[in-house]
């Protein structure tokens, strides 16, 4: 890990020439940002060795853990992938999680399940969890299966979004809804469904009220739509 990170690694990490310095440490992931606090960088504990655990031990003390230890394990866990009980893990987290959990592993789920068993977790996940930023991540997960229903699935979930009465509020933040919508619309399209069955919401999202649904909107969706990359698009609202 020193050759990846530096020489003060775990006290402080480099990347990419940036310096960032420990903020916080929990059990499974450490937290580091710059000296002004406006760039992070997260480390699965699991990813450097400092932290271990297999499934009997997390059958074991999951009951006993707060919502935050298991929030905090389940971003982490990803990189247990190597580890040969990770789907038992992962099995184990759908079951006894929340929909933070389920967001947390819906990749890994897609990525290390059988296809059929992985799309039915997370189905059941999607139509489990409310509409916003879980909801995103999970029909990430859903895409990521290649499953032949995702693709209705999403364009059902889309159909969801789409009717949704915050669809278009304002958020200092970001419309988590509008953010689910365009995540949508990526992972479709991902899958091979057509641009242009989608151009009209791309281009209400593009005008979204929120600057920040405003430029997730370009960020995911140029790729598939070129005049996104126009740099007055986004400048009206919807």
């Amino acid at each position: 890990m020193n050759d990846d990170y530096g020489k003060e690694y775990p006290a402080a990490l480099i990347s990419d020439g940036v310096r960032y310095m420990l903020a916080s440490e929990t059990r499974w992931q450490r937290h580091y940002h710059t000296e002004d606090n406006q760039r992070g960088y997260v480390i699965s504990r699991f990813m450097d060795g400092s932290a271990a655990i297999t499934f009997p031990e997390l059958e074991r003390d999951w009951g006993s853990w707060t919502t935050r230890e298991r929030h905090d394990f389940c971003n982490a866990c990803s990189w247990l992938k190597e580890q040969e009980d990770f789907p038992e893990i992962l099995r184990y987290v759908m079951q006894g999680g929340d929909f933070c959990d389920w967001s947390a592993v819906a990749l890994p789920i897609a990525m290390h399940l059988p296809q059929d068993e992985a799309f039915g977790l997370l189905l059941t996940a999607l139509q489990a969890t409310e509409l916003g930023v879980a909801a995103a991540n999970i029909s990430q997960g859903i895409a990521q299966t290649r499953h032949p229903k995702a693709k209705p699935t999403l364009l059902a979930h889309l159909e969801a979004l789409w009717s949704h009465p915050g669809l278009r509020e304002d958020n200092e933040f970001c419309n988590w809804i509008a953010f689910g919508a365009t995540c949508a619309i990526k992972y479709l399209l991902e899958l091979g469904a057509p641009p242009e069955d989608f151009a009209k919401q791309v281009r209400e999202l593009s005008r979204h009220k929120c600057q920040r649904n405003r430029k997730s909107c370009h960020s995911f969706l140029a790729k598939y739509y070129p005049w996104l990359k126009d740099s007055s698009a986004g400048s009206e609202t919807i």
